[in-house]
């Protein structure tokens, strides 16, 4: 009977053994539950390595020298390079419109803001689909061998006949087809030479628009305005005071009226005014973010129709006189829309020509008859 009696406790004491060994474990007459079994967390596969691996060592930009947030292009130019002259440029959102686009294996970067580039990376044919990778002995688009790949960045008037480089995609997400985000960096040598032009491109589609400038900035003191004895109390009017030395104006004053000018205003544009009046034209045209011109301050402009869309642009010329380049500012103190159409506007401007310090100032107080 002891024999017995000590079997049937072993065999209690190794069921309950693997009971618990696998989670088990009756629940006596208390209604308590058994332990749930630890789950088992499998880590993910690694990546796949990459079919045109990155070596290390690459120029990479220096530490800080970039935005922690946001789109940005960075340009480094060695000194004797052809294409950057030796100097060094950051853009983003808040000074520069950038257009990121693919088509097959080509990337296209397009860079509108004081300064205009354009940069073309062509992956070899070998690789099939656009793709993280080191891309090397590549020549210049679009003239480069299909097969090995391309690249070429060239703006501001200046562009390499032949060179060298290479191109490496750190990173690049293509959903639906689509490219949505995108960093890469490059290297280039024109004409043989050693000095390089380096460049790195950190942009996602989310953040295309973002941090863009929203509209002009507010009215600030000082700012050139005529006496009030000098303009009528009524009725459209362009006054334009020309300092000595300013090659449009001729150093001369001027008060256009109904009485001896005409007065032809297109009320239709986006975010933009263009008067013709006495045998003058003057353009003016507010940032991109606009839809209509705002009461406010658009500086540091260039001349439109080149001027950078992100701040805006001027230009008054006519009589036969105007500027190759310029830089000025125009401010609106007042304007008024009637179904989406320009309806009145008073406004003021000062623009520069050839980079000269006589300025030619202007007024413009108009209203739709």
């Amino acid at each position: 009977m002891q024999t017995n009696s000590l079997l049937r406790l072993l065999a209690a004491l190794a069921l309950s053994a693997i009971l618990a060994a696998c989670g088990g474990g009756g629940g006596g007459s208390g209604g308590g539950s058994g332990g749930a079994a630890t789950p088992v967390v499998t880590a993910p596969p690694p990546p796949p390595p990459l079919a045109y691996p990155i070596p290390a060592g690459l120029w990479t930009p220096p530490a800080n020298a970039v935005p922690a947030t946001g789109n940005y292009v960075y340009l480094q130019s060695d000194a004797g390079d052809y294409i950057g002259a030796g100097r060094t440029w950051v853009y983003t959102n808040t000074d520069t419109l950038m257009t990121v686009a693919d088509n097959g294996l080509a990337i296209n970067v397009g860079l509108r803001g004081d300064e205009t580039w354009n940069g073309s990376f062509l992956l070899p044919g070998a690789a099939g689909k656009l793709q993280a990778g080191y891309f090397s002995g590549l020549t210049r688009t679009p003239f480069a061998d299909a097969a090995v790949g391309g690249v070429e960045w060239s703006g501001e008037g200046r562009g390499c006949n032949t060179l060298t480089g290479w191109v490496v995609i750190d990173n690049i997400t293509v959903t639906g087809g689509v490219m949505t985000a995108l960093d890469l960096r490059f290297e280039q040598h024109c004409e043989g030479g050693s000095a390089a032009l380096h460049g790195k491109v950190h942009w996602t589609k989310a953040n295309a628009d973002s941090g863009q400038v929203p509209g002009p900035a507010s009215l600030p003191s000082g700012l050139w305005a005529p006496a009030p004895s000098f303009v009528p109390p009524a009725g459209n009017y362009v006054y334009l005071v020309s300092d000595i030395g300013d090659y449009i104006g001729g150093g001369t004053t001027r008060l256009l009226t109904a009485n001896n000018a005409t007065f032809d205003v297109v009320t239709n544009l986006t975010a933009a005014l263009r008067i013709d009046v006495g045998g003058w034209s003057g353009n003016f045209v507010g940032m991109n973010s606009l839809s209509q011109l705002q009461p406010g301050y658009y500086g540091g402009l260039r001349r439109y129709p080149f001027n950078n869309p992100v701040k805006g642009g001027l230009d008054w010329s006519g009589n036969g006189r105007g500027c190759n380049v310029l830089t000025g500012w125009f401010a609106v103190d007042k304007v008024t829309y009637t179904m989406a159409e320009l309806s009145a506007i008073d406004l003021r401007f000062e623009q520069h020509c050839e980079g000269g310090t006589a300025a030619l100032h202007g007024v413009i107080h108009w209203a739709k008859p």
